[in-house]
Order: structure tokens, then sequence, then C-alpha cells
């Protein structure tokens, strides 16, 4: 009830038809690329401020302007604000000074539009909070206190999935357990060594991030190091963008990572909520999970971090946007197609063969991952 209030009283102040804003809009903004990070998001020389005070507002659709090519997005907070693989404007609320970043939403916007540093980009006002009623489905608030949650699992956002025909204590997913910026790293390190967890695929980090995890001040995951030492952490440092060939190559190596080593397992990025999300529903439908399950498991995240209530119009639209489009990604289908009679078994394998592994290499990974493990008694 409180969440509704909270969305019907922005939604009131946002959609004031005569506010100043509105009126003053200016048509619009332009800037140049400062940066491209990693995963192909660019940072633009504007602040967030900058748009505020030119008056546009959140959900305001805009036309992003590049050499030669235009570009629909809206002006968001957060990437998750659009469905997966599109556009998006991002400001994030609150942090005017911070500088606005356009990006693909699980994607690589640098590579899709051919962007460079120092390129000119001109943002333009299309539409005023045409965006704004999809946008205020999507706003999510967490916060990083330990207190705010019920138990340190749900915290540190650490699960055994348990779909389908998947094995007793083989496979675990979690926020980071050694990355401590959202102050988890040390509640999942604990948790893995409570579930005896011996093989760590690692989607988000590269070697050198690794090693300034070690070497921060509030360094708290002794076993995550142990596991590392013993060559049992395999660091795959992979972008968002899904489709992309480095991503599937990636994905390769460390599934094979997998096969040649033993589980328990963990598969990790930062959040323990896109890539990771991706992970475990590849893995899961590989081990003859159903639709609803995959969609369940990767949902819990969002009640974790979140408190989205189960069934609600926002849990649907937020799995119909992540997990479910990545389902049709992995089975080849076109966006929105029907998943009911969908084989998901043969899709994971055909897309498990389609990034390079053998059938036999697949067979193995089916094998290990619907074997009951001992699960320790204190996990």
């Amino acid at each position: 009830m409180k969440k509704r209030l909270r969305i019907l009283v922005w939604a009131l102040i946002l959609c004031l038809p005569f506010s100043a804003a509105a009126l003053a809009a200016e048509s619009e903004v332009s800037g140049v690329v400062a940066a491209v990070d990693k995963y192909g998001n660019i940072t633009l020389d504007l602040l967030t401020q900058r748009l505020l005070d030119a008056g546009y507002e959140f959900g305001d659709m805009l036309i992003v302007k590049l050499s030669d090519q235009e570009i629909e997005a809206p002006f968001v907070t957060a990437y998750s604000d659009v469905d997966v693989g599109s556009e998006l404007v991002r400001g994030p609320r609150g942090e005017g000074s911070a500088n606005v970043m356009v990006a693909v939403n699980m994607g690589n916007f640098a590579d899709t539009h051919n962007v460079q540093e120092g390129d000119k980009v001109t943002l333009v006002l299309k539409e005023k909070g045409s965006y704004l009623s999809e946008w205020m489905i999507r706003q999510l608030e967490r916060t990083n206190n330990r207190e705010d949650y019920s138990t340190d699992a749900v915290f540190a956002n650490f699960r055994a999935v348990t779909t389908g025909n998947m094995g007793q204590g083989v496979y675990y997913r979690s926020s980071s357990p050694v990355n401590n910026e959202l102050g988890r790293a040390a509640y999942a390190d604990a948790l893995a060594e409570k579930a005896g967890v011996k093989t760590v695929i690692n989607l988000a980090d590269s070697e050198e991030e690794l090693k300034t995890y070690f070497e921060q001040e509030d360094f708290n995951s002794p076993y995550y190091k142990q596991l590392y030492e013993n060559g049992r952490v395999i660091l795959l440092n992979m972008g968002v963008d899904f489709k992309a060939a480095e991503f599937k190559d990636k994905l390769k190596t460390g599934l094979e990572f997998m096969i040649a080593n033993d589980g328990p397992y963990l598969i990790h990025c930062n959040e323990g909520k896109d890539r990771a999300g991706f992970a475990a529903g590849l893995l899961e439908a590989l081990v003859g999970s159903s639709v609803t399950e995959i969609k369940e498991d990767y949902m819990m995240t969002y009640i974790n971090y979140y408190g989205v209530e189960y069934g609600s119009e926002q849990y649907d639209k937020i799995a119909e946007s992540n997990i479910l489009e990545s389902l049709r990604d992995i089975a080849g289908l076109p966006k929105g197609a029907d998943l009911t009679d969908v084989d998901l078994v043969k899709a994971a394998e055909n897309y498990l063969l389609s990034i390079g592994l053998t059938e036999e290499q697949i067979k193995i990974l089916q094998q290990k991952l619907t074997t009951d493990l001992t699960v320790p008694e204190a996990a």
C-alpha cells in the first residue's frame, strides 16, 4: 500500500500538465561523449542537472541525435527502466551532479551505434511524459543496510538453484562474495563457505579488479580468496550484451571451467541479477526447468532486493522484459514470442552448441548439474 501511494504521489507531481518545467522545456541540449565504459555505455559531458534545468523530466521521451542516426530513448533513472535491448538516457534520481549516460539495457551502445569518445550527441525532447507510466511501474528502491533485510541470505541474494532436475546442493547464485561495493561480500562469502562451494564462476571481474578488492580496507572474504589461490575461481570479465560474440565466448569458457571442476558451484556477477540471471536461466533450462520455475527463481532477486510483490503488475513486467526475453533469445525466438510449447532443454542444448560446446561436454554438464551432492549440515 505504501509503495502504491508513493507511486501515485510521484505520478501526480510529475504529471502536472501545466508545470513550469513542461512549459519551459528546451527543445534540445547538446554535449559530447566524455567516456565509453567497458560495457559500451557512453557518458556525456552533461550533468543530469543540466537536463532538469532545461525542463526535461524523468518519463519524457527523447531523441538521441548522433552524427548519422537518430534514436528514440526515454529519460530514466536506471538501466532496468527499459526492456532488455532498448536504449535509454540515464540520469540517476537525486544525483544532479552525475553525468548523463546513454546506454542499451543489457547491450553495448557504443558498438551498436558506432559511437566514440569525442563524438557530438544532441538530446531532443520528443514528447513530455509519454514514458512516465512505464517508468513508474519500474521504480525500485533498496538499501545496502543489513538490518533492513530478514536474513543474511536475503541480503546477499544467496540461494541454491533447485528448479527442474537440478541436483541437491549443486548450484548456487548470489551477489558478489568479493566486490564489497554493495556491502554484501562478507555475507555472500560466509554463505558460500557454509554451502561447501568448491568452484566459482565470476562473470563480472578481471584479474586486476579482483586484486583491488583484496587490497581494500574492508575486505573480509577469506574463503573466496582461498578458492582463488587454489585455482577454483575463473574470472570472465563479461559485458552485459548477451547477444555479443565476446559474451558467448566467455560464457563458453566459464562453462568449460565448470565441466573441468567439481561442485558445488557458485555463479555470480556483482548483484547476482543480470549476467548471473542469464546464466541461471540457461542452465535451469538445460536441466528441464519450466518457464514458470525459471521466472520465479529469477524474480526472487527482485523480491530479495526490492521487495517486489509476487504476481504484481511490476513483478510480471520485470520478468517479461528481462528473463523471459532471455529465454526467447536462447530459443532463437523473436521478442514477445509465446514460450508455452518451447522445448527448453533442446533450446538450451542448441544454444550451447552454437557457442562452441560439444555434445559430449553438454552431456557432462547436464550430468554434473543433475547429480545430488552432499549438503553440509550447517548450510
